[in-house]
């Protein structure tokens, strides 16, 4: 007893007519009838008591055609589950991505994926950089947002955006009134540095702006977070150098300027393991890009 039996048998049933259930079927008759007397002959039992113009179900035939039914059910949505989880329309992705990545580009990417499928399900995880990149290699999460760089050679990465660094003064500084400035003006000011065990890139590339700028940063306080970062700022601890994401937090006592310099933004990739063919992964980087094109910093304030 398989499917296409079971199939026909409950055809037979619906439609209460041999001659209804071979064209609803697309068969002839004759092939259609000579299956029904093998499945009886198989289960040995009379499911269907036969007259000249029509037949009677008996007991038996109810039963199995209740059964069959629900077989037939399950085996429907199996089918198109399967269906669906091959087109990436069903399924579940693990997203891992840094702390800043919420008030860029993460909103986007979440909003547009969950309006073209709704029914996947994304669990995301705040994490740093190093443990992103362990927990790729090893499977935990399918696709990391980070900061480069990424040198493990089991994953491939693509850019999604470029951050711009900005300078932050508190909003009581003589530079404050400006729209933009130099490093080089900063070079006398106390310093608000990203630490270099909490934020290990953004540290050595304002150490590095510094240095080009011909100075080395005089550290009043280190923090490992934007937000505390420009929280200090603002409460006049120092100046900072800080990506673009700062513009999110609009801290009082707090002033953005463009740097003239203009030093090389600060890219977030997407991230995943070589090799990885999954259809879901191809769908949420491609939204990922889509929804990266569609980003802008935000104005500076004032």
């Amino acid at each position: 007893m398989d499917l296409r039996t079971l199939r026909y048998f409950s055809a037979v049933v619906r439609e209460g007519h041999f001659g209804r259930a071979a064209v609803s079927l697309g068969i002839a008759q004759p092939p259609l009838t000579r299956q029904i007397q093998k499945l009886e002959r198989q289960l040995g039992v009379v499911l269907l008591h036969r007259g000249q113009k029509k037949f009677e179900v008996t007991e038996a035939g109810l039963l199995l055609y209740e059964r069959a039914r629900r077989l037939l059910d399950s085996a429907e949505q199996a089918e198109a589950d399967v269906r669906r989880l091959g087109t990436g329309e069903t399924g579940r992705l693990v997203i891992g991505f840094v702390r800043s990545t919420p008030f860029t580009i993460l909103p986007g990417i979440v909003v547009r994926f969950r309006a073209a499928f709704p029914d996947v399900e994304l669990e995301l995880r705040e994490m740093r950089n190093p443990d992103q990149v362990k927990c790729l290699e090893n499977g935990i999460i399918d696709v990391g947002l980070l900061r480069p760089p990424v040198s493990s050679r089991a994953l491939q990465m693509v850019t999604l955006i470029r951050e711009p660094f900005l300078a932050l003064v508190p909003a009581d500084h003589p530079l404050a009134p400006r729209r933009t400035t130099t490093i080089r003006q900063l070079a006398a000011e106390p310093f608000v540095m990203y630490s270099r065990a909490g934020s290990p890139l953004i540290h050595a590339r304002v150490m590095e702006m510094c240095r080009r700028a011909g100075f080395e940063p005089r550290i009043a306080q280190y923090a490992d977070q934007i937000h505390t970062v420009a929280s200090f700022v603002g409460a006049g601890v120092g100046v900072a150098l800080s990506p673009s994401t700062v513009t999110s937090f609009r801290m009082p006592g707090l002033r953005c300027l463009a740097v003239a310099d203009k030093p090389a933004p600060l890219p977030v990739v997407a991230v995943w393991r070589t090799g990885n063919s999954s259809v879901l992964l191809r769908n949420f980087t491609r939204i990922a890009r889509e929804a990266a094109s569609a980003w802008q910093p935000q104005e500076l304030p004032g």
